[in-house]
């Protein structure tokens, strides 16, 4: 049986990953949610993969990495530091050498203006948390919501969603590519923050398998049985 080391996105945390803990245990595997030092400011993607290293069984050979979306920058560093590994990118950011998370999402670094102009980018979706990090304006998401889903929705975010140091977003990849190992990438058809083709295209670059699941970006808790019989599929 397998190991799966969720790694979660941008101001994520292990409780969002959550979900698909039980499905993969009921079907014998075991699994770790890694919880990444987002909420520091001034915390690097070195960092972020420190966290993971820490958590590795000894023998890694079992292991399965999951990132999911900024995660995918941290678990190609794992996978890529571990020949024959295998990695799943779940609506994930594909890592490009000289170019950070947010270099992808917008094209250009929109903190290049100052702390202030950066996050008015995101069109009053995330607000300030304290000099160097940001938060998602979870009255705005779940303004967003369906009516009868805003209960549930603030819930969901209130659980699951914590600030983000500004540093690692803003930071450029100059690492490696997992280039050996089974390399998977889960498309989010009805995602509307990684737009699906995006998400194609990125498999493309690190030559994963594509497989197709019908939620939007957040698959660990719209769709977490599914997910899990996804990742199963991976191992095999």
């Amino acid at each position: 049986m397998s190991t799966f080391v969720i790694v979660h996105g941008a101001w994520g945390s292990p409780a969002e990953m959550e979900p698909v803990v039980g499905p993969l245990e009921s079907a014998g595997h075991a699994v770790i949610t890694v919880d990444l030092p987002c909420v520091d400011a001034g915390a690097t993607l070195e960092d972020y993969a420190a966290a993971v290293r820490a958590v590795l069984p000894d023998d890694p050979a079992d292991v399965v990495m999951v990132g999911h979306s900024f995660g995918g920058f941290t678990v190609s560093t794992i996978a890529a530091e571990n020949a024959g590994m295998s990695v799943v990118y779940v609506a994930a950011w594909v890592p490009q050498p000289g170019a950070s998370v947010i270099d992808l999402f917008f094209g250009s670094d929109p903190f290049a203006d100052g702390e202030a102009a950066g996050i008015a980018a995101f069109g009053g979706l995330i607000a300030s948390a304290g000099a160097g990090r940001c938060a998602l304006d979870i009255d705005q998401l779940v303004a967003a919501a369906d009516p009868s889903a805003r209960e549930a929705t603030r819930s969901y975010l209130e659980r699951t969603q914590r600030p983000q140091g500004i540093a690692a977003l803003r930071q450029k990849w100059n690492g490696d590519l997992p280039a050996s190992g089974r390399r998977i990438y889960v498309v989010t058809t009805a995602d509307t923050l990684v737009p699906p083709e995006a998400q194609r295209a990125m498999a493309a670059s690190v030559g994963a398998g594509v497989v197709e699941i019908d939620t939007g970006h957040s698959a660990f808790g719209e769709q977490p049985a599914r997910l899990a019989e996804l990742l199963v599929a991976a191992t095999r």
